[in-house]
């Protein structure tokens, strides 16, 4: 089974955070919060503590602490960890909402994921947010439920969407265009997403 990493930023948190048996589960700096809220112990607790009162006691946590200034957001860091000791999949929470450049930072982390052949998600506002590379996905839904697909770094070549309310056949998607903007699920139906060139942000209504 892939081994998942969970992390918890300190920005706004929409979703409940769902950990399973085995997880590695990171505090991104002030995501400790959170986890201490929900009843949940991290692993590691990692950043600069600019937004932390307290440190935790347990020192069962593993506490790696970073200077303020430093170029890698905490988010980053945390990533970076996981990666390190062997996650393939990551789940990402506390990532959106508060400000804005962290929320855009987090869509750009999501891009140097993909290009470490690794697999995220962001889970915002009744969303969760994903990136493609390259590839081809099947996604199935409730009739409704939105979805929106942006060329994200550069413009996407080869993309072709079947099975939602509006579809495409090998288009090019430009970043300078959001025309994948607002498209849904219907009849329940399973849905599939390709690009033969480039990466597509994926925001899908949860």
């Amino acid at each position: 089974m892939m081994k998942r990493c969970v992390i918890v930023g300190a920005g706004d948190l929409y979703a409940p955070i769902r950990v399973k048996n085995g997880d590695l589960i990171i505090a991104a700096d002030g995501g400790y919060t959170h986890l201490l809220k929900a009843g949940i112990k991290p692993d590691v607790l990692i950043g600069d503590f600019d937004s932390l009162d307290d440190l935790p006691n347990d020192l069962s946590v593993e506490i790696i602490r970073h200077p303020v200034e430093k170029d890698e957001t905490d988010m980053y860091l945390a990533y970076k960890i996981g990666a390190s000791r062997g996650c393939l999949e990551f789940h990402l929470y506390g990532g959106v909402g508060g400000r804005e450049d962290h929320t855009f930072a987090n869509y750009c982390l999501l891009n140097e994921i993909i290009n470490d052949k690794n697999r995220a998600y962001l889970f915002g506002n009744g969303i969760k947010i994903f990136v493609i590379k390259n590839e081809r996905i099947i996604l199935s839904s409730e009739a409704g439920r939105g979805i929106s697909v942006f060329a994200f770094g550069g413009d996407a070549h080869g993309v072709s969407i079947k099975g939602l309310k509006y579809q495409a056949e090998n288009i090019t998607l430009m970043a300078s265009r959001p025309l994948g903007v607002s498209n849904s699920f219907i009849d329940n139906r399973k849905a599939e997403i390709s690009v033969k060139s480039g990466t597509l942000l994926i925001m899908q209504e949860v």
